[in-house]
């Protein structure tokens, strides 16, 4: 996937238990952003096969200050709209997104979006009922307001950094194009070795 990651380049635009010790809010945590949009494949493939093991399965989640910026390489037209890289179902895709993040903690959110980006089109029913998150409150969010609206935040925070694809990783608070690279392939390793590195502290099941 490294070698192909930046495919989704600016070409068109110019359940596991955790050790009782750190259990909680008590716990020292990692600053991960990630940076991405819905229909780029290798923003699929890394959040389902990558970022969500390595977070839910392994259990990171209570360890990491995860943000989620569901944008990617949208930028506003001439008529000042949000056009996505992917057309207008990435738009939309990347609102519902949004909304998942706005009415939902972190841990449902991410449940939530891996689901849904498993699909190319908006699966949210399925993946709600799957995973028995109630979604009234994103529905509101989405049907309510235009998109514009919905990822004006995260326009703007994607505007603070300069990368040349997505996904676009940055880790305690710093983005680097190589180290994200090598994260879109290895986030769990990277992810260990940092947290203990910073915090002298490992984690349950690291290498």
């Amino acid at each position: 996937m490294r070698a192909f990651v930046f495919v989704c380049l600016l070409l068109g635009w110019v359940g596991v238990a955790m050790p009782r010790r750190l259990r909680g809010p008590q716990a020292d945590r990692l600053p991960v952003t990630l940076y991405y949009e819905a229909l780029c494949p290798y923003c699929m493939e890394f959040v389902t096969t990558q970022l969500s093991p390595s977070m839910i399965r392994r259990g990171r989640l209570p360890f990491t200050d995860l943000t989620l910026v569901p944008y990617g390489n949208a930028r506003i037209d001439d008529a000042g709209n949000v056009a996505c890289q992917h057309g207008e179902l990435e738009c939309e895709l990347n609102s519902w997104h949004a909304c998942i993040l706005e009415h939902h903690d972190i841990t449902s959110s991410l449940k939530l979006i891996a689901c849904l980006m498993r699909f190319k089109k908006n699966r949210l029913d399925k993946c709600a009922d799957r995973l028995k998150i109630d979604v009234t409150d994103v529905k509101n969010c989405k049907n309510t307001r235009q998109v514009n609206d919905i990822l004006k935040k995260y326009g703007e925070e994607t505007a603070k950094i300069s990368f040349l694809g997505v996904p676009a990783i940055a880790l305690d608070n710093i983005y680097d194009a190589n180290l994200s690279a090598n994260l879109t392939d290895n986030f769990d390793s990277i992810f260990c070795a940092s947290y203990k590195e910073k915090f002298n502290k490992k984690l349950d099941n690291c290498q």
